[in-house]
C-alpha cells in the first residue's frame, strides 16, 4: 500500500472515530469526559504525524502567536454574540449549553485548560487539517477542500447529542478551514484553536443561571416550535445515535448525563415504517418509563403520536430487545414518576416550565407472553 493510500484510508478511519469518540465522551460517564477526548485526539493526531510527516507541528513564532491572539480574541466576541442570540432563538441549544458547563466542571479548570492546549487543539489540526484538508486539497482544491473539512468536521460532532457543541464546531471549523485554505501554518491554527476555545468554555463555567436564563425567558412561554432544520437535525441524531447504540449492543451511547439511554421503536400510523429513537429510561420494576419532552416543545414528539395509534413497540436496552406495550400515565401515578425523573435528569423540570402542555409520561410494560 502507497504512503498516500495508507494517509487517505487514516483519514477517513479517523473521521469515523473521531464521531465514536465524542459519542462516548458527552454520552458516556461524566468522570470520563475529559480523559475520553484526551484519548480520541490524541488518538488522532499521533496517526496523523505518523502517515503525513509534513504536517507535523514545529515550534511557533512570536508572529504565530500575535495573530493567534489577534484571531482568537475576534472569534470569541463573535461568538459570545451569536451564543446569546442562539441561547434566546433556541431553548435546546441553552439547555445543552448547560449540559455542556456540568461536563467541563467534571475537571478543575488548570487540567481543563492543559488538555485544550497541550492536546485537543494541537491534535485537531493535525488531523483535521493537516491530515484530512490537506488531502483533500490535492483533489478538489483549497476552496472546495475548506468547505468539504467543515462539513466532515461538523459532522463527526453530531454523535455528542448537543446542538451547542456542534453549532460551535461548525463555527470554528469553518474559520480554522478557511485560514488552512490561506496558507496558514498548522502551529498557528492550533493557537487560534486554543484561543478559542479556553476562553469559551472558561466563559461558560462561569455563567450563572441568571445570565442563562435572560429576559427572553421571564415570561412563562407556550413551548419552542421546532422548526423544520431543527426536526432534520434531531432525526440525523437519531439515526447515528441508534446505529452507534445498535452496532456496539448498548456500549456505545448506552448511557448519557448518569441515565440509561434505550432504543425506542415505534410503528408510524401513516405507512406502518419503524421508528427508533433514544430516550433516557428509568426502570420501575419490570416495567420502563419514557418521557415525551421533546425538550419543551409545543408538541409532542412523534414517537409518542405512534404510540397513541400503535401502543406496541419494541425496547432496546443494551444488547437486548424486548417487545412493550405503552400506556401513558395519568393522575397521582404521573405525579408519583414525574418526581423519580426529574431526580434523575433535572432538565425535564426546566422543559415543563417552557411549555403550557403537561409533559407526558408513559410505561412501557413487557408484553404479555413476549417478555
Amino acid at each position: 500500500m502507497t504512503g498516500a493510500d495508507r494517509g487517505s484510508r487514516v483519514a477517513a478511519a479517523g473521521v469515523l472515530a473521531c464521531a465514536a469518540g465524542l459519542a462516548v465522551a458527552f454520552r458516556g460517564p461524566e468522570r470520563a469526559h475529559w480523559r475520553t477526548l484526551a484519548l480520541t485526539h490524541g488518538g488522532l493526531g499521533l496517526a496523523a504525524a505518523l502517515v503525513e510527516p509534513a504536517a507535523r507541528h514545529r515550534s511557533a513564532g512570536r508572529e504565530d502567536v500575535l495573530t493567534a491572539l489577534r484571531t482568537g480574541t475576534g472569534m470569541v466576541a463573535g461568538g459570545m454574540l451569536l451564543d446569546t442570540v442562539a441561547r434566546r432563538a433556541l431553548p435546546r441549544v441553552a439547555a445543552d449549553a448547560r449540559s455542556l458547563r456540568k461536563l467541563a466542571g467534571t475537571a478543575g479548570p488548570v487540567r481543563m485548560c492543559a488538555h485544550l492546549l497541550l492536546v485537543v487543539a494541537p491534535a485537531e489540526e493535525l488531523f483535521w487539517r493537516g491530515l484530512v484538508q490537506d488531502r483533500l486539497t490535492r483533489r478538489l482544491g483549497p476552496g472546495r477542500a475548506a468547505a468539504a473539512t467543515t462539513v466532515l468536521y461538523t459532522l463527526a460532532h453530531v454523535p455528542a447529542g448537543n446542538a451547542a457543541v456542534t453549532g460551535a464546531a461548525s463555527a470554528l471549523g469553518g474559520t480554522l478551514s478557511l485560514l488552512r485554505a490561506r496558507g496558514a501554518s498548522l502551529e498557528r491554527l492550533a493557537l487560534v484553536h486554543a484561543c478559542w476555545v479556553v476562553p469559551a468554555l472558561l466563559a461558560e463555567r462561569l455563567r450563572t443561571p441568571a445570565e442563562e436564563k435572560g429576559p427572553a425567558m421571564t415570561a412563562e412561554p407556550a413551548g419552542r416550535t421546532v422548526t423544520r432544520w431543527g426536526r432534520l437535525a434531531q432525526l440525523a441524531n437519531n439515526a447515528v445515535h441508534t446505529a452507534l447504540y445498535e452496532r456496539t449492543g448498548g456500549r456505545l451511547g448506552g448511557r448519557m448525563l448518569g441515565n440509561r439511554v434505550g432504543i425506542l421503536t415505534t410503528v408510524r400510523p401513516r405507512d406502518g415504517r419503524p421508528y427508533s429513537v433514544p430516550l433516557f429510561t428509568f426502570r420501575d420494576g419490570a416495567d420502563v418509563i419514557v418521557v415525551a419532552s421533546y425538550r419543551g416543545s409545543t408538541g409532542d414528539p412523534r414517537w409518542f403520536r405512534n404510540l397513541l395509534a400503535e401502543p406496541d413497540a419494541e425496547l432496546r436496552l443494551g444488547g437486548r430487545v424486548r417487545a412493550v406495550r405503552a400506556r401513558v400515565l395519568k393522575a397521582e401515578e404521573r405525579e408519583a414518576a414525574w418526581q423519580r425523573v426529574v431526580r434523575g435528569f433535572a432538565g425535564y423540570a426546566e422543559y415543563q416550565r417552557r411549555t403550557t402542555r403537561e409533559i407526558p409520561l408513559v410505561r412501557l410494560s413487557p408484553r404479555p407472553g413476549r417478555g
